[in-house]
């Protein structure tokens, strides 16, 4: 799972990356504002996984992660993003937009006012600006294409292309454009940033968060309603200062100033809800793992994402769900009450079902 961290110089956007990723990038100011992107890796918090080690005492226990990429803001002429930015941010699964909400008069706004409204509807803009454009050179090719001789899949696509162009002259966003999984997957071709999911965090001060009726909260909430975008307050300087404190000393922090969960994992749970995401468990004395894969993957697909050739080799995947596991004590318990079942390709892997891959190469 690749998600991009997008937002405008100063918006706290660095902040977030390290307050999430436990990572030290460099703050900037916007003059200093360059094209390097910093990456870091969210380890998935899981129980399910703490549990298994317990019992299995693996040589080796992987989470789930979340590869996290902070990508520059607008370019320095405040002509918006580079075209070099854009492919970057492209190139995610979904998009995190950091918006600021927060006063400070030592770290000026780009645009010498906070207005978080203001704000997202620059961040979109930017987003359907660059998509109208891939568009229309689209459908001018399509149409150029379908006067030699109309193919029944030009035409498909320049119906679809021309309702893409349609919602993005409105302002709109490409999130519920594609009527047919068939439309889904030429869509993903092109990687819309319109389309991509979205989660706008709104960067703010320790009093907005305990402050729901905050003007400027109220604001940016009603933005984010208004583009039907989810969105979450973070105190972002607070929690990266505390972030590099021991789980017990953290919580202790955060309690103290009023947050009942820490910022990174409630990006960690709405990024996976964004992205329909669930995890499946493999368990052994070398490892006991979690698998992040989207829901509704079936059994053979899900063992790709171990390794190709259990995928070419399927046989059968050996399921406990991990609830069963934990009510009859182990995996014995489970498979003596009668609780492990032989799935075949097409069985739909769940959250939390320990999956044992039978197959033949």
């Amino acid at each position: 799972m690749k998600i991009g961290l997008a937002g405008l110089p100063m918006s706290g956007k660095t902040t977030v990356f390290n307050m999430a990723t436990r990572a030290n990038a460099q703050l900037r100011d916007f003059i200093a504002q360059s094209e390097e992107i910093n990456t870091g890796v969210i380890k998935v918090p899981d129980p399910r996984i703490d549990y298994l080690t317990s019992i299995y005492k693996p040589r080796k226990t992987i989470y789930g992660t979340i590869e996290l990429t902070d990508i520059p803001g607008v370019s320095k002429d405040e002509t918006g993003f580079s075209r070099k930015t854009l492919g970057n941010i492209r190139a995610c699964d979904a998009l995190i937009l950091v918006v600021r909400l927060f006063p400070d008069a030592n770290v000026p706004h780009i645009r010498n006012s906070v207005d978080p409204a203001r704000d997202l509807e620059e961040l979109t803009l930017e987003f359907i600006l660059a998509d109208l454009e891939v568009v229309e050179k689209r459908v001018e090719r399509l149409s150029k294409e379908m006067k030699t001789g109309k193919k029944p899949e030009s035409i498909r696509e320049f119906d679809l292309m021309s309702r893409c162009k349609e919602i993005l002259e409105g302002n709109g966003m490409l999130a519920d454009v594609a009527k047919n999984p068939e439309e889904m997957l030429l869509l993903r071709t092109y990687r819309f940033l319109a389309q991509k999911p979205i989660i706008v965090v709104g960067s703010c001060s320790d009093d907005q968060v305990k402050t729901p009726g905050d003007p400027m909260v109220r604001k940016f909430q009603e933005a984010c309603a208004a583009r039907r975008l989810p969105e979450m307050l973070i105190s972002a300087k607070t929690e990266m200062e505390i972030s590099s404190l021991s789980p017990e000393e953290e919580t202790a922090f955060l309690t103290e100033f009023g947050i009942g969960e820490s910022g990174r994992n409630r990006l960690i749970t709405e990024a996976y809800r964004t992205l329909n995401y669930i995890s499946f468990l493999t368990v052994g004395e070398d490892e006991v793992r979690a698998w992040p894969i989207q829901r509704g993957i079936n059994a053979v697909k899900a063992a790709g994402t171990v390794h190709s050739d259990i995928e070419r080799g399927f046989i059968r995947a050996e399921i406990v769900a991990y609830k069963d596991f934990v009510e009859k004590g182990g995996m014995n318990g489970a498979k003596q009450a009668g609780l492990a079942r032989l799935e075949g390709k097409e069985y739909i892997v769940e959250d939390g079902d320990i999956v044992h891959f039978r197959f033949n190469v």
